[in-house]
């Protein structure tokens, strides 16, 4: 028992000891106090303060350098920014380039296909197959050149895989029609007319392997239409385009299965591309998430001028995403809008918001639609407010009647940009043309008029040239595809006497309604009078013309 009790005092006793010896340290670091390692003959070395250890370390190793600053000389220091390398500005002959790039390639190619074809499989050892590589126009499509390099130790031609992507890279120049055009190449510093891939099977491999023209060439037009691209290779085709600024007019009408990928890729090109002015989605569906894109592309775009979305099923949201970045877009000049199924219950307002708020748009096309009546009237409303906006409206085969007519008639004299308006197509009847035509002498702007089938006849014809002998601007009237017979001719025929500015009218050839001969002579003697006095104006305008030019040129030398 009392042994007991001695073991624990003396535990108890060397625990306080270690306790204080580990305060003092302790106080000692926050005082700053430097502390000299334990020998072995006071302290063990399992017994030493673990603190006092590590901070001897420290004072040991922890020796800062005096600090030294210099600078460059004044000639040296950097105060710019290096540009990066525009392959357009190259001091090179690129045309001879290109030639050549050309030829290689397909000699390697025969020589490829040569070992393909035969009987046993040809090893190259690792010497020929670097020279191979570093030599190919196509290797970028091989990944990282040094990891092929790097590991390469044999090389079995037929079962590489970087040859079948090299061969595909070929492939896809040589199957396309607009391959040969490399090879008459004469000029690479300015833009080439055409690159046309209509038709043409484009999976990812093979828009990766179009890089190297899209590096060397630039083109006014690409042509894409009912090209069978997925959605990796359109996004890709899209990212090579913007980056190399390849083209001034893209074509991807009818072109099915880009996805959204493929589409926000276009969206990018739209808004980034300087060169861009003009892109065609015809025959795409524009679902609304597409849209949406398309319309966050167009509201920072400064340089696109026309846009082309012809039966795009663009009804509904998609359109009122369109109106809502063309009324932040003041650059786009053309915007067509054709068989997209636009109603008149929605969709006219969407178009009235956007005649009201947009006035840099100067053609808009919405034919082949279901606008009505009551949707021209939303037009008209927003026509009211284009002073020197619009100039090009078409309105053909919108299911327009007579009554329709009147919601024209009342703004058309209030108009001062329009100058081409197109009703062809539309049910108008005479009716129509009669409520149209004091509306048109009015108004002072409008030089094209199109009234093609639009069922009128002799007393719409009639109407027309009432119109015709009061106008001084009009330069076309096209009155195809009516009844008009030999009475309508005839005063056609008179009012033209009057006119001196329409310079063409557009008439059915052949005599329409008549059975009697003499009728139709008359008919004949009336086409030939017609077309000599629309020659006749021809021939005046053009001499005003000229008139005109000599005198602005006297001006500019006077000042």
């Amino acid at each position: 028992m009392d042994s007991a009790v001695k073991l624990e005092n003396a535990t108890a006793k060397f625990s306080h000891q270690v306790m204080n010896n580990e305060m003092s340290a302790t106080g000692n670091v926050y005082t700053g106090e430097l502390q000299a390692p334990a020998s072995s003959q006071d302290v063990d070395t399992k017994d030493a303060c673990p603190i006092q250890q590590d901070r001897a370390l420290n004072d040991e190793w922890n020796v800062k350098p005096a600090k030294r600053v210099c600078f460059p000389p004044e000639g040296e220091i950097v105060s710019g920014s290096a540009e990066p390398w525009n392959p357009w500005n190259a001091d090179i002959n690129k045309s001879e380039y290109m030639n050549t790039l050309t030829q290689q390639s397909l000699s390697k190619l025969r020589r490829i296909k040569t070992i393909h074809n035969s009987s046993q499989p040809r090893k190259l050892n690792k010497s020929e197959a670097r020279s191979f590589l570093l030599t190919q126009p196509y290797h970028r499509l091989y990944g990282n050149m040094r990891e092929i390099l790097g590991g390469l130790t044999t090389w079995d031609t037929p079962a590489h895989g970087g040859t079948k992507k090299y061969l595909l890279g070929c492939k896809v120049l040589c199957k396309c029609k607009s391959f040969s055009f490399l090879q008459e190449i004469t000029e690479v510093h300015l833009r080439n007319k055409c690159l046309d891939l209509e038709g043409e099977k484009l999976d990812y491999e093979s828009c990766e392997a179009l890089e190297e023209i899209f590096k060397r060439m630039q083109f006014k037009l690409i042509n894409l239409e009912w090209v069978k691209l997925d959605e990796d290779g359109a996004s890709a085709l899209f990212d090579i385009m913007e980056y190399y600024d390849s083209a001034v007019h893209l074509s991807i009408s009818f072109t099915q299965r880009i996805g959204n990928r493929g589409w926000m890729a276009a969206a990018q090109l739209i808004r980034k591309s300087s060169s861009l002015q003009e892109f065609e989605a015809c025959g795409i569906p524009l679902v609304e998430h597409n849209a949406c894109f398309l319309a966050h592309g167009l509201k920072f775009n400064n340089h696109l001028r026309v846009l082309r979305l012809d039966n795009a099923n663009m009804s509904g949201r998609p359109l009122m995403m369109l109106v809502s970045a063309l009324n932040v877009n003041q650059v786009l000049k053309e915007l067509y809008l054709a068989g997209n199924n636009l109603n008149s219950v929605q969709d006219s307002m969407y178009l009235q918001e956007l005649l009201q708020s947009n006035h840099t748009i100067k053609l808009l096309d919405l034919k082949n639609n279901c606008i009505l009546n009551t949707g021209l009237q939303d037009i008209c409303e927003g026509l009211r407010r284009q002073k020197k906006g619009l100039k090009t409206l078409i309105l053909w085969n919108n299911k327009l009647t007579h009554r329709g007519m009147s919601h024209l008639a009342v703004i058309l004299p209030h108009l001062t940009s329009l100058e081409t308006l197109n009703l062809g197509r539309n049910p108008l009847r005479n009716e129509g043309i009669h409520r149209l035509k004091e509306a048109l002498i009015a108004n002072r702007s409008v030089i094209r008029l199109g009234l093609a089938a639009t069922a009128i006849t002799c007393e719409g014809a009639i109407a027309v040239a009432e119109f015709i002998a009061e106008s001084s601007g009009i330069l076309r009237l096209d009155l195809r595809k009516n009844r008009i017979r030999t009475g309508g001719l005839m005063a056609l025929s008179l009012a033209l006497r009057l006119n001196h500015s329409l310079v063409r009218l557009d008439l059915d050839k052949e005599p329409m309604g008549e059975t009697e001969e003499w009728l139709i002579e008359t008919q004949n003697i009336q086409l030939v009078e017609i077309m000599k006095c629309c020659k006749t104006n021809l021939l005046r305008r053009q001499a005003k013309l000229e008139e005109e030019k000599v005198e602005a040129k006297k001006m500019a030398l006077s000042l």
